[in-house]
């Protein structure tokens, strides 16, 4: 089950933080600061939910992004926006396999959205050839006392440094 949350990982990092670009494409929505809630449900693993809840500042969106363009290992990144709707694809290398990635997401980004990843892995990654993530956000309100923008608390599990992962990830 840890190496399949795993998966979840890598697409979420590839989803939110994959580029070869300095600068985050203008159609790349930005989340309202403040702490979020996401539900994430993997379909493939039986409907498997994850909570987490995440502070981000003002420019949290771009920081994942300007990083993880450094180690996410993708070679094709478009956003688009029409309105209310955003589509992602990718095209990455994760954990030695390629993995194509389109996704789709709706809302204001700014009290709420929600959307669909649909990622495809060649050859199979960790014994799965296909996932659909789906994930569901709102906005609370203000961070809590305490916490700095990139901090996540992730249910049964407790506090995630992001920022500091991300920093030790670039020393791998």
């Amino acid at each position: 089950m840890q190496r399949r949350l795993s998966i979840l990982a890598g697409a979420l990092a590839a989803l939110v933080a994959a580029s070869t670009l300095a600068e985050p494409p203008a159609d790349m929505p930005r989340r309202k600061p403040g702490l979020w809630e996401m539900k994430t449900t993997l379909v493939e693993l039986g409907g498997l939910t994850q909570m987490l809840q995440m502070c981000v500042g003002p420019n949290t969106d771009d920081i994942l992004y300007q990083r993880g363009g450094k180690q996410g290992g993708c070679e094709q990144q478009t956003w688009r926006r029409e309105g209310e709707r955003s589509t992602f694809s990718a095209v990455c290398r994760i954990e030695g396999s390629l993995a194509n990635l389109r996704g789709s997401f709706t809302g204001d980004f700014t009290t709420r959205y929600s959307g669909e990843l649909y990622s495809t892995y060649n050859p199979p990654l960790q014994g799965m050839a296909s996932m659909t993530m789906r994930q569901d956000s709102r906005w609370l309100g203000e961070c809590q006392p305490g916490q700095k923008p990139g901090d996540i608390v992730r249910q049964g599990v407790g506090g995630i440094d992001l920022d500091a992962m991300m920093k030790g990830m670039q020393r791998r």
